[in-house]
């Protein structure tokens, strides 16, 4: 007997862009073979929760400056709606370190845009802004 697929965590299809990002630095091949198993977890992920794939950036074996001039062109794609979300393997596949990966995540929820990650989940980034409708004057 089949069991039934576990339940999606958006309840609408959203259009997300897909970032590849593999730790290789001198092998091209190893870098492309990398990415294309983070592709394929990637794939089952957006399959089982809802999230269509529109367009796949690679870092291959070019550095963390690449890869920034690479997340600052996908927000431009994502303020110009053609994306609603990120979805990368791993946060800290794509960051230097967890202050990096704190800010690339906040820059795209502070936009108004989600991120999602196959090893973490949606990562919200829920922080008090008291300058947001609804919050009270005394912080509260």
């Amino acid at each position: 007997m089949r069991t039934k697929s576990k339940s999606n965590i958006v309840g609408e299809p959203v259009k997300c862009i897909i970032l590849l990002s593999s730790d290789e630095a001198d092998n091209w091949d190893k870098a492309e073979r990398k990415e294309n198993k983070q592709l394929n977890c990637i794939n089952k992920y957006a399959k089982a929760h809802n999230l269509i794939p529109m367009y796949i950036y690679r870092r291959k074996c070019f550095g963390y400056y690449e890869m920034n001039r690479i997340f600052t062109n996908m927000l431009k794609m994502l303020d110009s709606g053609r994306a609603d979300a990120v979805l990368v393997a791993n946060t800290l596949s794509i960051s230097s370190g967890i202050a990096d990966a704190y800010h690339k995540v906040g820059r795209v929820v502070e936009n108004g845009h989600r991120f999602f990650s196959v090893d973490e989940g949606e990562l919200k980034m829920k922080i008090y802004n008291p300058k947001e409708k609804g919050a009270d004057s005394d912080g509260n």
